[in-house]
């Protein structure tokens, strides 16, 4: 029997459809992230943007694999980024540090410091989200990032919380975590939590830094890109799991610590220029904000 005419528009809106519901489905984790968050869920607000780390891999993946990538994609995406990894890991760390007085953070100058760290960390994730965008539009060389992503970036500060949280001090949390703790009875010290500030401005420095690092997959070497594929998987089964904080830690960690070294010592990466943040002189493309399309047209308003 002869496909329909309508057939091949709606295989082609299932294959874009797919990706963007992985996305949406991102969205739909930062947002109980905030609300967890807000409600004290300390551990369920740390585990939901885990969960849109993991599913923001799953999109692309879809995306390419039933080549549905198109430009709202895209755009959805950075939207998502934005909520799971800027927003709601910053929400997530005011909202935690503020409500243990014993932590220091309700008043003086640590509060101070921590709302200072937390408009940081937003505003870097943004600005690396809109200079992404750009190095998509320019062509630039897709092996490396330039700056590092948001999604390292907020999934690895939370997955360190959360490794934190599971051996946290009784007065601070109580919260019980799946999986054996590997480390026994010890115990986070209350010093720890001091430093989550310094690391988001770290953090947020490092987001909307030219720093150069190598992408994940793009190793030419088929053993390395398969053991980068084992830990990957690795990393879905723990934290879909909502298991092992403590060792889910170590693969990014040892990521940013290598490839920001390696990108900016390499021969072959070193002298990339990364994507300006403003037009260069002389370039004639019309650059426009969206709500300038609600200028109207003069030929619009001629009569007929």
């Amino acid at each position: 029997m002869p496909p329909t005419a309508e057939a091949p528009s709606t295989y082609r809106a299932l294959r874009y459809l797919a990706p963007n519901a992985i996305t949406a489905a991102s969205l739909v984790f930062g947002m109980v992230s905030v609300v967890s968050a807000h409600t004290g869920r300390w551990d369920l607000a740390g585990w939901m943007i885990i969960y849109a780390v993991l599913t923001d891999r799953m999109d692309g993946f879809v995306a390419r694999l039933v080549k549905g990538t198109s430009d709202f994609g895209v755009q959805l995406d950075s939207f998502a980024d934005f909520l799971n990894f800027g927003l709601a890991p910053s929400f997530l760390m005011y909202s935690f540090l503020t409500v243990h007085p014993a932590l220091g953070f309700d008043h003086g100058w640590h509060r101070a410091l921590l709302i200072v760290a937390c408009i940081a960390w937003v505003m870097g994730a943004v600005f690396r989200l809109a200079r992404f965008n750009i190095a998509a539009e320019d062509g630039v060389p897709t092996k490396i990032f330039f700056g590092i992503p948001t999604t390292l970036a907020g999934g690895l500060l939370i997955i360190w919380y959360l490794a934190f949280l599971k051996y946290a001090d009784p007065a601070v949390s109580t919260i019980e975590f799946g999986g054996a703790k590997i480390y026994g009875s010890v115990h986070t010290p209350q010093g720890v939590w001091m430093w989550f500030p310094v690391a988001m401005l770290i953090g947020a420095a490092l987001m909307a830094s030219n720093l150069r690092m190598l992408k994940v997959g793009s190793f030419p070497n088929r053993a390395a890109s398969a053991a980068v594929l084992v830990i990957v998987l690795g990393g879905y089964l723990g934290g879909f799991l909502r298991m092992y904080p403590e060792l889910m830690v170590v693969p990014p960690t040892a990521w940013i610590v290598v490839f920001l070294i390696w990108g900016q010592t390499s021969a072959k990466v070193r002298g990339l220029e990364a994507p300006p943040v403003f037009p260069r002189a002389g370039d004639g493309k019309l650059h426009t904000r969206p709500q300038e399309d609600l200028a109207v047209d003069e030929d619009l308003d001629a009569e007929p």
